[in-house]
This record gives C-alpha cells, structure tokens and sequence, in this order.
C-alpha cells in the first residue's frame, strides 16, 4: 500500500451517494481509519471519524437524528457541519461542552462522496475525473472488497477484461489499463474505445482494499443489470485469485509484489480439465456434501425477535419464516440476490446476539466472530439479535 504521508493530499472515493439515502450511518475505513458517512436532512453529508469524543463509542451504531448523530451509549448529540456536541441527555437544561467530533474533508462529486487525509483547512483542491463527468452514460458496480493492499489490487487490473457484446463471463477481450492517478485506472476494450470502465481503489487498511466501479455507456433496461452481473463476475474472480495469491505466501509484505506479473484471472476450461472454483463456491460444495451426509442440522426453526437499530424497530420472526421474509413484509430493504446463502449480497452487520450462520459465503473466521449474517438463510441462536439495519 501506498504510503499514507504521499497520500495526505488524494481525495479517495469513500460510497455511492445512493449509500446514504433514508437517514443511512455508513461505516468505512481509509488507511487504517474508521469513518463514518451520513447525510443530514439539509443534504450536507458528513465525514467524521467514527468515535464519540466522550467514551469512544462507534458512532456508526447510533442513532441518525436529522441534523444530528447520537451516540448510542450515553446519547450525546453532535450536530451536521462542524460535529460539535449539542445536547447531552443527562442534562437536558444545562449548556453542551465543548467537545466536538473530528471531522474530515468532503467533496461530493461524481455520484461519490470523496475525503482526503489532509485537515479540513489543508484539503488540496479537488480535480475531477473527466470521464466520471456525464453521470447519465453510467453503471455503478458493486463495491468489491478485496484482502489484497491497493498497489497490488492496481497492478491486477492492468489484466482486466470485459465483454460488453455478449456478456461472456470469461471470453478473452483485448482491453488495455490506463492510470487515471494514484488510486483510478480506465479499462478500455481496443476494438470499441466507447466501452469502458473506471476503477476507484479504497485502501481501508492494511492488506485490504474496497475496489469501486462504473461502467461507462449507453445502457439501458435489462441491459443495465446485465453489465452488473458481468463485472461481479469478473470482480469476483479478480478478488479469489488476488486472495489466493496472498494466501500462498502472507508473510510477505505489499513491496515484494512489485516485480511479480498481475494474477492470472481463470477461464472456462474443457470438462476433462480441473474446474476453477471460487472460495465461495468451494464452500457452497462442501456444505452441499455436508448437508447430504447429514452434519448440518436444520431443525432449530425456533421464532426470535429482531432490532433494528438504525430504525428503532423490533420485529419477531417466526418459527418456519425467513429472517428476509419477514423484513420484507414490514418494507425493510435489504439488497439481495442469490437468496441461498452463496452470493453475499445480504451481509448484514449484527450488532448483539449470536446468528446461526447457514450460508456458505462467509469464512470460518468471519462466522466466528460473529458481526455480520446473511439475512436470506441464517436465523438467530437465542431469543433476539439486534442489526445495523
């Protein structure tokens, strides 16, 4: 990863503005720091650092007031703009101290909102990218997150491909990267220079990275969709191989990479040929084997209740019913997808209580911590989870 003295003056895309709609708290990380982004009901959007000034709580798991965040803990309220605090609930008459969140530079431009790691006085000017210019000629892909250090994540996309004619997921296209700077590169396809893509890399931290994209042309209806569904492929790919290839040697650091070629993304292969599985779909194998031989047991549909905290709202769940099916029958929007526990579009972050994890997405570790789900198929161990929903 790039140094973060030679990145001080860089705006770096942090969400879709699309992230921040209905009182949403986003949470999010940019070199090593936690962040959270919200828009105030005036449409000022925020970017604070994600820790009340008073007991370092997370602001990302409090409460989004209009103009203001409250700090779930003790219920301070920091106003929109300066993040100064401006009611305390223990002294409801008395004057507010004068403590105030850290705030970062912030620019929304492009569909994106963008920071800086320079203070607020010091953020250089921002200079947009002239191709992100014409936000009606766009496809916003999903952010990718990749355990890979943004150099490296740069480098793998000197090898990137797509096929924008017949959406084949893994034909060979002749595309060529430009750097569009420290942290944007441009894929173009040599035979038809109006399809493109543009790559935002997000380095969170170190040996992870949040790869943002957007598709640029005239795309309509379901066509749009199907751009979407292309590039997750090919993203996906990209991150497994990217993955693996820390994997085979994690005691090297980001610097040791410099000399070694961009991983090689798979392609379809004859079927007397080795099948290349992601790790996703690996586990999706092996929990399919599980299940026939009877090592996973499905019985305990007991019912549970559900907070949600962003909402302040407790649903319960039934025995027999879906967690997805019950927030949808109550208007709680949850992207989704696959709906069988493979795809991780629904990863939900759980804020208390133990899931019972049934997908096959998530790794043993993340399963072992247990701050996210995927709300599609997993359910509650005990009586009630509360999610950052």
């Amino acid at each position: 990863m790039a140094d973060k003295d030679s990145s001080a003056f860089t705006w770096f895309a942090l969400c879709d503005v699309d992230q921040l709609g209905e009182r949403a708290i986003y949470h999010t990380e940019l070199h090593g720091n936690e962040l959270v982004v919200w828009r105030a009901e005036d449409g000022v959007v925020n970017v604070w650092e994600n820790r009340c000034p008073h007991r370092g709580v997370r602001l990302s798991i409090g409460h989004h007031r209009g103009d203001a965040l409250q700090c779930q803990y003790h219920g301070w309220q920091f106003g929109s703009g300066d993040g100064g605090c401006r009611f305390v609930p223990a002294h409801p008459d008395g004057a507010a101290p004068p403590v105030a969140v850290k705030t970062w530079p912030v620019q929304v431009r492009d569909g994106f909102v963008w920071t800086c790691l320079a203070q607020s006085d010091e953020a250089p000017p921002f200079v947009p990218l002239d191709e992100l210019e014409d936000d009606r000629q766009q496809v916003r892909l999903r952010t990718v997150a990749i355990d890979a250090c943004a150099d490296d994540v740069q480098r793998a996309l000197s090898a990137y491909c797509f096929d924008h004619a017949d959406f084949d997921a893994w034909r060979t296209t002749d595309c060529v990267a430009f750097d569009l700077g420290a942290h944007a590169v441009l894929i173009e396809q040599l035979d038809d220079a109006a399809q493109r893509v543009v790559f935002l890399m997000q380095p969170a931290r170190a040996g992870r990275t949040y790869l943002h994209g957007i598709a640029l042309g005239a795309f309509a209806g379901e066509e749009r969709l199907a751009v979407q569904r292309h590039h997750q492929q090919r993203l996906n790919a990209l991150r497994d191989a990217l993955e693996q290839q820390a994997a085979r040697d994690e005691h090297l650091s980001c610097d040791r990479f410099a000399d070694q070629p961009p991983p090689v993304m798979p392609h379809a292969q004859p079927s007397t040929q080795a099948v290349f599985l992601s790790p996703a779909m690996a586990r999706a194998v092996s929990a399919e084997a599980a299940c026939a031989s009877g090592t996973i047991d499905h019985a305990d549909e007991h019912a549970f209740t559900v907070h949600l905290a962003r909402s302040d709202r407790t649903l319960s769940v039934p025995a027999g019913v879906s967690l997805l099916q019950t927030l949808r029958e109550h208007r709680i929007d949850v992207p989704t997808s696959c709906e069988q526990g493979v795809c991780g579009t629904c990863r939900t972050r759980v804020l208390d209580g133990t899931p019972l994890h049934r997908d096959v997405f998530l790794t043993p570790q993340e399963r072992a911590a247990g701050d996210c789900m995927m709300v599609c198929v997993s359910r509650a161990c005990g009586a009630a989870l509360t999610l950052d929903l």
